[in-house]
C-alpha cells in the first residue's frame, strides 16, 4: 500500500484553504517521508529531491482549491511531485526523453568505481538507469501507477510505458548479472 493512499479531513482541508500554519505543518508532516523519497528515488541526488520536496508542498497548499476530494489528498500530492520531478529530469537532462539506451553502460564501465559489493544496495542499480527508466520502474513497481497513467506523465502511450519498464527490467537485471564480476576484479 502506497504511502500515499492517506486522506485529509475537513477541518484540516479549510485550514489549509486559510493558509492555516497549522494545517500546512500537519499535513507536512504527515507527508514529508514519502514526498522526499519519492523525488529522491526519481531523481537520485538529495538536493533536487529536496527542492522538489518543497515546490511540491508549495504547490499543494497554494493550489488546494484544485484538489477534487474524489482521490485522496495523498495521491493528488503524489501527482504534484511527479510532475515536478519530471519537469526537472526534463530541464537537467533533456536528452532523456529523446534515447535512453546509452546511459546504462556508461555508469557501469569503469569498475573502479566501485568501492564495495553493491549486490544488496537497490540504490546502486537505480542509479544505472537512465532518470526516464528510473522513473518508470518506480512509479510503475513502487508507486503502484498503471501504464496508462505513466503513459500520461510523459505525453506518450501506453506502450510507451511497457517498453520503458521491460528495458528498465532487463537493464538491472544485466546489470545484476556483471556485478559480481566487477567487483572481483578489484
Amino acid at each position: 500500500m502506497s504511502s500515499f493512499n492517506q486522506n485529509i479531513d475537513s477541518k484540516t482541508y479549510k485550514g489549509l484553504k486559510r493558509r492555516q500554519q497549522t494545517s500546512c505543518r500537519q499535513v507536512y508532516d504527515r507527508f514529508a517521508t514519502p514526498v522526499y523519497n519519492l523525488a529522491y528515488r526519481m531523481l537520485q541526488n538529495p538536493e533536487d529531491a529536496q527542492d522538489i520536496s518543497q515546490m511540491s508542498f508549495m504547490t499543494a497548499f497554494n493550489k488546494i482549491e484544485q484538489w477534487s476530494g474524489q482521490v485522496a489528498f495523498g495521491f493528488w500530492l503524489r501527482r504534484i511531485v511527479i510532475n515536478h520531478a519530471l519537469d526537472m529530469i526534463k530541464k537537467k537532462t533533456p536528452e532523456a526523453f529523446v534515447d535512453d539506451d546509452s546511459h546504462t553502460w556508461n555508469n557501469l564501465s569503469n569498475p573502479q568505481n566501485l568501492t564495495y559489493d553493491h549486490r544488496h544496495d537497490a540504490n546502486h542499480y537505480l542509479q544505472n538507469l537512465s532518470p526516464m527508466m528510473r522513473s518508470i520502474l518506480w512509479l510503475y513497481e513502487v508507486e503502484g501507477l498503471t501504464h496508462r497513467e505513466i503513459g500520461d506523465y510523459f505525453n506518450r502511450t501506453e506502450s510507451f510505458s511497457k517498453s520503458r519498464l521491460a528495458r528498465a527490467k532487463q537493464q538491472l537485471k544485466q546489470s545484476l548479472n556483471i556485478q559480481p564480476q566487477q567487483v572481483n576484479q578489484l
